[in-house]
Parts: C-alpha cells; structure tokens; sequence
C-alpha cells in the first residue's frame, strides 16, 4: 500500500536519500547529524529466508 501524504507529491513508495536530504536540510531531524547518501561500500544485500540447495 503506497499513500499520498501531501499535495503535489507525484512518486509512489520510498523517497530517495537525496530527496530526505532536501526535505530535512541535510540534517537528521532527530540526532543533528548530517544526512549522506550511501556509498556501494556501504551497502549490503542479505536474504531472509535460506534457500534449498540446488543440486
């Protein structure tokens, strides 16, 4: 389920990290600290479930 939250707002899902940075002015609204986007270093991708093995 994706919503709308504000007018004008014409994407479906999940905001960019560039997008957060602009809306927030580059800062963590909670900590203060600066909002960056991650590097592919940074990234890491985990599967939840086991897969069976294939033989």
């Amino acid at each position: 389920m994706y919503k709308f939250e504000k007018v004008g707002q014409d994407f479906y899902g999940v905001r960019t990290p560039s997008e957060i940075k602009l809306i927030y002015g580059g800062k963590c609204p909670k900590c203060g600290h600066e909002i960056s986007a991650p590097a592919l270093e940074d990234i890491t991708i985990r599967s939840r479930k086991k897969l069976p093995a294939i033989l």
